[in-house]
């Protein structure tokens, strides 16, 4: 399985130079098939990365992870007349309806947190997490699994819980929330007050994502980082690994 990395920055992306220069969070996987972990309002730059899609999984309705669905449209009616499968939760899609005038190139498939559904030799579940007060926007953290192998995606996350400690446990790698540094936001973890906590959970490497204005310059952040907890680091844009 391969992870690139298309944006690991926060909503509106996040400024700085070289690997401090941060595209709204999104990440393309492959194995297989590709599949495409939340749609950016940057996509019209992250879309030059991508060389085709199969599937699109949405964690959330929030703009900074579904406001590219429009250029989607574009991208992909270039490519096929036949809508792209979109994963989402039933209240993702319905908010997503109400807000996108035009979604015929997607084939919404409704997704309930718990239950293992198949894409071609990946295993993918959803796990509700803490992310926004309106219940509209229930948010999803994503696993998906195949060949000894398993991602565990929570790109927006409010506070840690024993379920999702549960839900990344054994994983390869942990994606996670890495918005704030000294700091606290309602809706996204303080990373360096919960480092040294997440360090204990039983996954084998953390890379951080979501990352935003409080959170060091790159180069610091790496250090910063992996002295809170060895496995740990931040993830950049155009970032690309095996698992």
């Amino acid at each position: 399985m391969r992870i690139r990395f298309l944006g690991t920055g926060a909503s509106g992306g996040t400024p700085g130079r070289g690997r401090s220069l941060r595209r709204e969070s999104s990440a393309l996987v492959a194995e297989g098939l590709r599949v495409l972990i939340d749609v950016t309002r940057d996509f019209a730059e992250q879309q030059r990365e991508i060389q085709g899609l199969d599937a699109v999984l949405l964690t959330h309705a929030h703009r900074d992870a579904s406001g590219g669905l429009s250029a989607l449209r574009a991208w992909w009616r270039e490519r096929s007349e036949v809508p792209l499968p979109v994963y989402a939760s039933a209240a993702t899609i319905a908010a997503l309806r109400r807000r996108i005038r035009l979604v015929d190139h997607c084939d919404f498939n409704e997704v309930t947190a718990g239950r293992r559904r198949r894409l071609g030799p990946l295993t993918v579940t959803a796990l509700t997490v803490p992310h926004a007060r309106e219940r509209r926007y229930p948010t999803f953290a994503w696993k998906l699994s195949a060949g000894g192998a398993t991602l565990v995606y929570a790109s927006d996350v409010a506070r840690l819980t024993p379920e999702l400690e549960r839900f990344a446990a054994g994983a390869s790698l942990l994606v996670i929330d890495g918005a704030m540094w000294g700091r606290s936001l309602f809706s996204h973890l303080t990373i360096d007050a919960e480092l040294p906590r997440l360090c204990g959970w039983r996954v084998e490497r953390i890379l951080l994502t979501q990352i935003g204005k409080t959170v060091p310059r790159h180069d610091q952040l790496v250090g910063d980082a992996v002295q809170l907890c060895e496995k740990a680091a931040p993830a950049f844009d155009g970032m690309e690994l095996r698992l």
